[in-house]
Protein backbone atom coordinates (compact mmCIF):
# COMPACT_ATOMS: atom_id res chain seq x y z
CA UNK A 1 0.00 0.00 0.00
CA UNK A 2 1.39 3.46 -0.71
CA UNK A 3 1.97 6.20 1.63
CA UNK A 4 -1.56 7.33 3.21
CA UNK A 5 -1.52 10.99 4.74
CA UNK A 6 -2.73 10.75 8.11
CA UNK A 7 -5.52 12.37 7.97
CA UNK A 8 -6.61 10.31 4.57
CA UNK A 9 -9.77 7.52 5.26
CA UNK A 10 -10.06 5.45 2.50
CA UNK A 11 -13.25 3.59 2.17
CA UNK A 12 -14.44 1.12 -0.29
CA UNK A 13 -17.67 -0.36 -1.39
CA UNK A 14 -18.92 -3.70 -2.38
CA UNK A 15 -22.47 -5.18 -3.19
CA UNK A 16 -23.50 -8.59 -2.77
CA UNK A 17 -23.75 -10.77 -4.42
CA UNK A 18 -20.20 -11.34 -5.51
CA UNK A 19 -19.89 -13.72 -8.56
CA UNK A 20 -19.30 -17.76 -7.02
CA UNK A 21 -15.78 -17.80 -7.54
CA UNK A 22 -14.82 -14.31 -5.93
CA UNK A 23 -17.03 -15.44 -2.61
CA UNK A 24 -15.62 -19.28 -2.73
CA UNK A 25 -11.96 -17.44 -2.74
CA UNK A 26 -13.23 -15.42 -0.02
CA UNK A 27 -14.20 -18.25 2.30
CA UNK A 28 -11.26 -19.78 2.25
CA UNK A 29 -9.60 -16.44 3.75
CA UNK A 30 -11.37 -16.33 6.97
CA UNK A 31 -10.71 -17.29 10.14
CA UNK A 32 -12.30 -19.86 12.49
CA UNK A 33 -14.60 -17.01 14.65
CA UNK A 34 -15.35 -15.90 11.27
CA UNK A 35 -16.73 -18.98 9.81
CA UNK A 36 -18.67 -19.63 13.03
CA UNK A 37 -20.22 -16.27 12.59
CA UNK A 38 -20.79 -16.71 9.04
CA UNK A 39 -22.28 -20.44 9.70
CA UNK A 40 -24.71 -18.76 12.32
CA UNK A 41 -26.58 -16.98 9.40
CA UNK A 42 -29.15 -18.00 6.91
CA UNK A 43 -27.80 -18.09 3.01
CA UNK A 44 -28.33 -14.40 2.19
CA UNK A 45 -26.81 -13.25 5.36
CA UNK A 46 -23.75 -15.88 5.18
CA UNK A 47 -23.06 -14.78 1.39
CA UNK A 48 -22.73 -10.95 2.63
CA UNK A 49 -20.92 -11.16 5.80
CA UNK A 50 -18.06 -13.34 3.43
CA UNK A 51 -17.99 -10.76 1.25
CA UNK A 52 -17.51 -8.21 3.62
CA UNK A 53 -15.22 -9.64 6.25
CA UNK A 54 -13.53 -11.20 3.54
CA UNK A 55 -12.94 -8.22 1.91
CA UNK A 56 -11.42 -6.38 4.78
CA UNK A 57 -9.08 -8.72 5.06
CA UNK A 58 -7.60 -8.54 1.36
CA UNK A 59 -7.53 -4.44 2.19
CA UNK A 60 -5.89 -4.93 5.48
CA UNK A 61 -3.54 -7.46 4.00
CA UNK A 62 -2.61 -5.50 1.23
CA UNK A 63 -1.92 -2.09 3.31
CA UNK A 64 0.30 -4.40 6.00
CA UNK A 65 1.85 -6.18 3.73
CA UNK A 66 0.58 -9.62 4.80
CA UNK A 67 -1.39 -12.43 2.96
CA UNK A 68 -4.96 -11.91 3.71
CA UNK A 69 -5.71 -15.38 5.63
CA UNK A 70 -2.65 -14.72 7.43
CA UNK A 71 -4.45 -11.02 9.03
CA UNK A 72 -4.59 -11.48 12.74
CA UNK A 73 -7.74 -9.87 14.34
CA UNK A 74 -8.15 -9.02 18.10
CA UNK A 75 -11.74 -7.59 19.02
CA UNK A 76 -12.37 -4.53 21.29
CA UNK A 77 -15.20 -4.90 24.35
CA UNK A 78 -18.08 -4.38 21.81
CA UNK A 79 -16.80 -6.19 18.69
CA UNK A 80 -14.62 -3.92 17.21
CA UNK A 81 -11.86 -5.45 14.82
CA UNK A 82 -8.48 -4.27 15.29
CA UNK A 83 -5.28 -5.03 13.76
CA UNK A 84 -1.71 -3.85 14.26
CA UNK A 85 -0.62 -1.28 11.60
CA UNK A 86 -3.64 -0.17 10.46
CA UNK A 87 -7.06 1.68 11.47
CA UNK A 88 -9.93 -0.33 10.22
CA UNK A 89 -13.61 -0.11 10.54
CA UNK A 90 -16.56 -2.32 8.54
CA UNK A 91 -20.63 -1.78 8.21
CA UNK A 92 -23.21 -3.67 6.02
CA UNK A 93 -26.32 -3.12 5.67
CA UNK A 94 -28.67 -5.48 3.47
CA UNK A 95 -26.67 -5.98 -0.11
CA UNK A 96 -24.03 -3.02 1.07
CA UNK A 97 -20.39 -3.10 2.52
CA UNK A 98 -18.34 -1.00 3.35
CA UNK A 99 -14.36 -1.62 4.82
CA UNK A 100 -12.38 1.58 6.08
CA UNK A 101 -9.04 2.09 6.17
CA UNK A 102 -6.59 5.04 7.76
CA UNK A 103 -3.09 4.93 9.13
CA UNK A 104 -3.56 6.47 12.82
CA UNK A 105 -6.53 8.08 13.52
CA UNK A 106 -9.08 5.53 14.99
CA UNK A 107 -12.20 4.75 12.28
CA UNK A 108 -16.08 4.01 12.52
CA UNK A 109 -17.69 4.08 9.09
CA UNK A 110 -21.57 3.00 8.72
CA UNK A 111 -23.66 2.50 6.14
CA UNK A 112 -27.69 2.37 6.58
CA UNK A 113 -30.24 1.48 3.95
CA UNK A 114 -33.64 2.89 4.25
CA UNK A 115 -36.29 1.15 5.47
CA UNK A 116 -39.66 2.99 4.21
CA UNK A 117 -42.50 1.96 6.68
CA UNK A 118 -40.27 2.80 9.57
CA UNK A 119 -42.04 5.02 11.82
CA UNK A 120 -38.60 7.59 11.82
CA UNK A 121 -40.10 10.13 13.45
CA UNK A 122 -41.22 7.99 16.77
CA UNK A 123 -37.63 6.50 15.86
CA UNK A 124 -35.98 10.01 16.24
CA UNK A 125 -37.83 10.95 19.83
CA UNK A 126 -37.15 7.83 20.77
CA UNK A 127 -33.38 7.83 20.60
CA UNK A 128 -32.23 10.96 18.66
CA UNK A 129 -31.49 14.49 21.25
CA UNK A 130 -34.52 17.04 20.69
CA UNK A 131 -33.03 19.18 18.85
CA UNK A 132 -32.70 16.88 15.69
CA UNK A 133 -36.47 15.21 15.62
CA UNK A 134 -37.58 17.84 13.26
CA UNK A 135 -34.64 16.99 11.13
CA UNK A 136 -36.37 13.73 10.33
CA UNK A 137 -38.60 14.06 7.75
CA UNK A 138 -38.48 10.32 6.46
CA UNK A 139 -36.33 7.37 6.04
CA UNK A 140 -33.41 9.15 4.32
CA UNK A 141 -32.80 12.05 6.58
CA UNK A 142 -33.22 9.51 9.67
CA UNK A 143 -30.72 7.03 8.34
CA UNK A 144 -28.27 9.72 7.19
CA UNK A 145 -28.24 11.16 10.82
CA UNK A 146 -28.35 7.16 12.12
CA UNK A 147 -25.41 6.65 10.25
CA UNK A 148 -23.24 9.43 11.17
CA UNK A 149 -23.99 8.44 14.91
CA UNK A 150 -22.75 5.15 14.44
CA UNK A 151 -19.96 6.11 12.53
CA UNK A 152 -18.83 7.90 15.62
CA UNK A 153 -19.39 4.94 18.21
CA UNK A 154 -17.68 2.42 15.99
CA UNK A 155 -14.41 5.12 15.78
CA UNK A 156 -14.31 4.60 19.55
CA UNK A 157 -15.80 0.89 19.69
CA UNK A 158 -18.31 2.14 21.94
CA UNK A 159 -22.26 0.83 22.57
CA UNK A 160 -24.52 2.25 19.95
CA UNK A 161 -27.08 3.08 22.38
CA UNK A 162 -25.53 6.01 24.13
CA UNK A 163 -24.09 7.60 20.77
CA UNK A 164 -27.42 8.02 19.15
CA UNK A 165 -27.73 10.76 21.96
CA UNK A 166 -24.98 12.42 19.70
CA UNK A 167 -25.82 15.71 17.91
CA UNK A 168 -24.54 14.81 14.40
CA UNK A 169 -26.69 17.04 12.51
CA UNK A 170 -25.05 21.11 13.03
CA UNK A 171 -21.54 20.10 11.35
CA UNK A 172 -18.58 17.90 10.64
CA UNK A 173 -17.38 18.37 14.74
CA UNK A 174 -19.25 16.11 17.32
CA UNK A 175 -18.95 17.02 20.34
CA UNK A 176 -15.51 17.67 20.61
CA UNK A 177 -14.48 14.36 19.88
CA UNK A 178 -14.92 13.43 16.48
CA UNK A 179 -14.86 14.55 12.70
CA UNK A 180 -17.47 13.07 10.74
CA UNK A 181 -18.59 13.45 7.55
CA UNK A 182 -21.01 11.86 5.01
CA UNK A 183 -19.68 9.22 2.28
CA UNK A 184 -21.36 9.19 -1.23
CA UNK A 185 -23.30 5.84 -1.54
CA UNK A 186 -26.03 4.56 -4.06
CA UNK A 187 -29.44 5.78 -3.73
CA UNK A 188 -31.18 4.18 -1.00
CA UNK A 189 -28.62 3.90 1.96
CA UNK A 190 -27.04 6.64 3.97
CA UNK A 191 -23.21 6.31 4.66
CA UNK A 192 -20.70 8.13 6.76
CA UNK A 193 -17.37 8.19 8.15
CA UNK A 194 -15.72 9.42 11.71
CA UNK A 195 -12.07 9.68 13.22
CA UNK A 196 -12.00 10.21 16.71
CA UNK A 197 -10.22 14.15 17.37
CA UNK A 198 -11.95 17.23 15.65
CA UNK A 199 -9.14 17.85 12.93
CA UNK A 200 -10.46 17.58 9.55
CA UNK A 201 -10.52 14.62 7.45
CA UNK A 202 -10.24 13.61 3.67
CA UNK A 203 -12.11 10.75 2.25
CA UNK A 204 -11.81 8.84 -1.33
CA UNK A 205 -14.07 6.13 -2.40
CA UNK A 206 -14.04 3.46 -4.93
CA UNK A 207 -15.54 0.18 -5.52
CA UNK A 208 -13.69 -3.18 -4.32
CA UNK A 209 -13.39 -6.09 -6.57
CA UNK A 210 -10.74 -8.69 -5.93
CA UNK A 211 -7.91 -7.43 -7.52
CA UNK A 212 -7.95 -4.89 -4.91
Amino acid sequence: MDRVPVDEVRVWLLRSPLPAAVLARLAELLDDRERSRAGALDPVGRRRFVAAHGAARVLVGGWVGTAPEAVRWSYGPHGKPEVDGVQVSLSHSGDLAAVALTPVRAVGVDVQRHTPGLDTRAMAVRYFPPQEVPLVTGPAAFATLWARKEACVKATGGRLTKGLALPVAAGPVVDGAYHVVDVPVPAGFAGAVALCGPEALRVTTAWWSLTE
